[in-house]
């Protein structure tokens, strides 16, 4: 069947712009349905995909606008003509994943990127770019682009490079999350340990009595054992 002839399957919404740049209607539907989906883990439940577009070219984002318009599991909740823009756009909206072009007015999208990482008002920007040239893609990465999608669009490859940056993106965010949950173990510990060590200079206890008399308290005060360990140590170093 020729390209120029294929209609939209039945109840999905037609836009010229996917026939003027050849976006093939079936992979769209067909291949990734549902890929996008993520679970809330505080629901249990799968969640839309949400995303912000950012081009200084409107049919650059109504193109992508319509394209995801037929990928279950996503949907477009923002766009925007600068950088500024986006950044405004992605602090009100807060989606899962911003899709930024490099060379836009007022604030270009390597700074857009930037700032929305850095104020978490998305966990994933992925970078939409002309320019091939390893500048440009190093200093995306550089800014935390999680990876980015090169104009013109080849639509099989679309939502494949978008999964692998959210996959990344996630995986970078649980690391993290990780990461600080360690070193408030390792400064809770540091807390307890400090506090046996003084018991133990100041009230003669061995290390052992020391750790269950901290352990105690945490439990008669309700507190964990490092604020008991914290509040112990203040005033024990604060006793002449």
């Amino acid at each position: 069947m020729r390209r120029e002839h294929f209609e939209a399957p039945f109840g999905a919404p037609k836009c010229s712009l996917f026939q003027k740049v050849g976006l093939p209607w079936p992979w769209a539907q067909e291949r990734w349905h549902g890929e996008s989906e993520v679970l809330d883990v505080g629901t249990k439940e799968k969640r839309t995909t949400t995303l912000f577009l950012a081009d200084d070219d409107e049919s650059v984002r109504r193109i992508l606008t319509c394209f995801f318009a037929q990928c279950p599991g996503y949907q477009v909740v923002g766009s925007a003509s600068d950088g500024a823009a986006a950044v405004e756009g992605c602090k009100r909206l807060r989606p899962d994943a911003a899709l930024l072009d490099i060379q836009m007015p007022v604030l270009g999208g390597i700074g857009a990127a930037r700032l929305i990482l850095e104020e978490g008002y998305a966990k994933c920007v992925v970078m939409l770019t002309a320019f091939s040239d390893r500048n440009s893609i190093r200093e995306a990465l550089e800014a935390g682009a999680f990876g980015y999608l090169t104009k013109p669009f080849e639509p099989d490859k679309i939502l494949p490079t978008l999964e692998v940056c959210l996959y990344r993106s996630r995986e970078y965010h649980l690391l993290r999350k990780e990461h600080r949950n360690l070193d408030r173990k390792l400064s809770e510990r540091e807390r307890v340990d400090r506090a046996k060590l003084l018991l133990m200079e100041s009230k003669g206890m061995t290390e052992e009595e020391a750790y269950r008399y901290i352990r105690e308290l945490s439990r008669r005060k309700n507190l964990s054992m490092a604020r008991v360990a914290g509040y112990l140590t203040e005033q024990m170093e604060g006793t002449p």
